[in-house]
């Protein structure tokens, strides 16, 4: 980039006649002020030796510059405004801070520093993944769009609704994880997406983070920032990769076995406790009025109550109740996704039980499937009231559980539900052979013969309520998801 100009630490409040050559390193998506209407934008302003600083734009200057500051472009920038950061962001924004406006002077340069900025860029592997999740570290990564889901509404527990929309990335091992957009991602990134994704085009995304949801899965965050088929060398031998494997890619995305079952290569890599007093005792979280937490307990499940439904009928894109008949397609009135299709799913209420008490949890999905080793048209189908003999209703043995505690909107308690169900004995295995083989977790009943295809931790989320197969919609209660 040259060193005849100033860098980013030599200007200050109060510097004149200075000129900074710097490439934008990140553009995020505008924002509304929280404490005023304002509407801004801020960039990560990046120059010769990888300091950056924090430009922001406002109001009218957001569209006046839309044009003129494009990511990953060189630019000389004279006459910003200089001013120290308000001392409740300088964590995250660090000291010094500019403001873009009419009197600021650009000027692109044509020169390539893309090599410069994915210097600064650490990917996080598609198998490490699970080492981040619900944490909300931030995390970059890098992979190939082979397909999008339709889009959805959720509404948020401050009853917000938002929008949202799910990509499907691959590796170079042919690992695959879901991205969820969320919000303006959706318009912009998802829309240009959707129109170009036979091109198998190649993301990379920063500020992400991994999130228990559909068993592992990336999520955006409000400061996540993207490139995409940017103009790096990395991203040209992705491409030649994705050209040389092309075969396998198209069947990959033919079968979309990845939209029914978590990658297993992901799964044995979850960072599962292995020392006694790392997993949380019951009777710490019984009673609990904490929003949203995650807890690794290990214990026993039982059914308690026989005389419940274990399944309800749900929308295929949302998982959200359905008051439709089996395989019926129609409009869902939570996603908005016109052609759903109405498919059961499994759920149970459970007991979970360790030495020092037990609390009472909802495992919906492929946790449910696992405890009970059906499958949910199976107990679709099932009219009489279930039996040991007809689906397993308590366990023998102590399995380890990944639980999340949300709060009710009617109760000061926190409800639980299970998200994972893992098999002591084949984390050891997996630990001791390097890979355990999948399809031996959670040994089905030999006269049940489960439909979804199981993988080493056994997953799956949703916040519907029980439903019948038909139903009055005139119940139907809209169920408050977190973000």
């Amino acid at each position: 980039m040259g060193d005849k100009f100033q860098l980013i630490h030599d200007v200050s409040p109060g510097t004149t006649g200075w000129t900074v050559k710097v490439i934008v390193a990140e553009k995020f998506s505008p924002r509304v002020a929280q404490r005023s209407p304002t509407k801004y934008q801020n960039l990560t302003l990046m120059d010769s030796e990888g300091s950056t600083v924090q430009a922001t734009l406002y109001g009218q200057n957001i569209t006046a510059f839309q044009d003129e500051l494009l990511l990953g472009k060189t630019y000389l920038i004279s006459n910003a405004l200089v001013k120290e950061t308000n001392a409740e962001y300088k964590a995250k924004s660090g000291e010094i801070q500019w403001t873009i406006s009419g009197r600021t002077r650009i000027r692109r340069v044509e020169e390539n520093n893309s090599n410069l900025l994915i210097s600064t860029y650490s990917f996080t592997d598609f198998e490490d993944l699970p080492k981040y999740m619900d944490s909300n570290v931030d995390i970059s990564v890098i992979g190939m769009i082979i397909d999008i889901k339709p889009r959805r509404i959720i509404q948020t527990r401050f009853g917000k609704e938002c929008q949202v929309q799910d990509l499907v990335l691959v590796n170079k091992r042919f690992d695959t994880v879901l991205l969820t957009m969320w919000e303006t991602f959706v318009d912009n990134e998802c829309k240009y997406i959707c129109q170009n994704l036979r091109k198998k085009l190649v993301l990379i995304g920063k500020h992400l983070k991994v999130t228990s949801f559909n068993g592992l899965s990336i999520s955006t965050k409000a400061d996540s920032s993207f490139f995409i088929d940017g103009e790096f060398e990395l991203v040209e031998e992705f491409k030649s990769w994705g050209h040389t494997n092309s075969e396998i890619i198209d069947n990959m995305i033919s079968e979309k076995h990845y939209l029914t079952s978590t990658p297993s290569k992901l799964s044995s890599k979850l960072s599962v406790p292995t020392d006694e007093k790392d997993f949380t005792e019951i009777k710490n979280i019984q009673g609990l009025k904490t929003v949203k937490q995650f807890f690794w307990i290990k214990g026993k499940a039982s059914v308690k109550v026989l005389n419940q439904t274990y399944w309800y009928m749900s929308c295929n894109n949302c998982n959200k109740i359905s008051s439709e008949n089996y395989g019926d397609i129609y409009p869902c009135v939570f996603c908005k996704c016109t052609d759903a299709k109405a498919i059961p799913r499994a759920k149970v209420y459970m007991q979970l039980t360790d030495p020092t008490g037990y609390i009472n949890a909802t495992a919906i999905g492929n946790p449910a499937e696992y405890f009970l080793q059906s499958n949910a048209e199976i107990l679709m189908n099932q009219t009489l009231i279930p039996t040991a003999a007809s689906m397993r209703l308590s366990m023998d043995e102590d399995e380890i559980f990944y639980v999340k505690a949300i709060t009710q909107e009617l109760s000061p308690d926190c409800k639980f539900e299970i998200l994972f169900i893992i098999n002591p004995s084949q984390i050891a295995g997996d630990k001791n052979k390097g890979k355990a083989p999948v399809e031996h977790i959670g040994e089905p009943i030999k006269f049940l013969e489960p439909t979804t295809k199981r993988s080493l931790f056994h997953s799956d989320t949703d916040d519907a309520q029980s439903s019948k197969k038909k139903c009055d919609k005139s119940t139907i209660e809209i169920t408050k998801k977190n973000q």
